[in-house]
């Protein structure tokens, strides 16, 4: 009965001692000065999503999880139409905020890591300018696409509501969007959209809004939710 008693308040502890180890794990801290204002790290994937609130039909939805490696932490910032259909994915460098890798899914429901030019997607700070270029095919095989994203920090520590509940700081990102068909065989660009917009990003978030300038398309923040809903969310789709 003693062996008993004492096998069971040694099992007490060690359960005691693991359940404080993990009470006390503290994430990754990033040595990007702005870091505050991305995605917090956490390996457990969440999904944000955003609806157009000037066409309240248009979701967009991106599925938000760290990872650690031989290279340090990342978080990934996977992208998906209102079917659930992943469209792309970001692999950010927890420390820098550089982009790592971009994934660009094709016609053929194939994931492919295309080409970066350039590979900066969040200012490290009020006097950068970040710069982000990636080309990959298109849906024709004569013709890549051109991504180019320019941004530049206009204001920072404005108190912006956040699902409608809190008020947290926010970083206000203007930014020029660009996308660019190019035919490789006639050396020749077929079109060239520019966009010029604004993102907002918040502490304990990330990203909470984004918008063309004259608020055409204009994505807020609506929940955040966990994989097992998002999972059951999509069968209903």
């Amino acid at each position: 009965m003693k062996r008993l008693l004492f096998f069971i308040l040694g099992f007490l502890v060690v359960l005691n001692s693991c359940n404080s180890k993990n009470s006390s794990y503290a994430p990754p801290k990033s040595v990007h000065p702005l870091a505050n204002y991305f995605y917090p790290y956490d390996s457990i994937p969440r999904i944000y999503c955003y609806r157009n609130v000037a066409n309240g039909l248009d979701e967009e939805f991106h599925r938000i999880f760290g990872i650690k490696d031989s290279k340090g932490h990342h978080i990934i910032v996977e992208k998906y139409s209102p079917d659930g259909r992943l469209i792309e994915a970001f692999n950010y460098n927890y420390d820098s905020l550089d982009v790592l890798q971009h994934i660009v899914v094709d016609r053929k429901k194939h994931k492919n890591s295309v080409p970066l030019k350039k590979n900066k997607r969040f200012p490290w700070n009020e006097k950068e300018q970040s710069i982000f270029i990636s080309e990959y095919p298109s849906h024709f095989d004569s013709i890549i696409v051109i991504d180019t994203l320019k941004r530049r920090i206009t204001k920072k520590n404005i108190a912006h509501l956040v699902l409608e509940e809190e008020t947290r700081k926010g970083l206000f990102i203007d930014e020029f969007i660009s996308k660019t068909l190019f035919n490789i065989y006639t050396k020749k660009t077929i079109t060239n959209l520019r966009t010029d917009g604004q993102s907002i990003y918040c502490e304990g978030f990330g990203l909470v809004e984004f918008y063309s300038k004259n608020k055409a398309v204009h994505f807020k923040l609506e929940k955040v939710i966990s994989q097992k809903e998002w999972a059951q969310f999509i069968t209903r789709k």
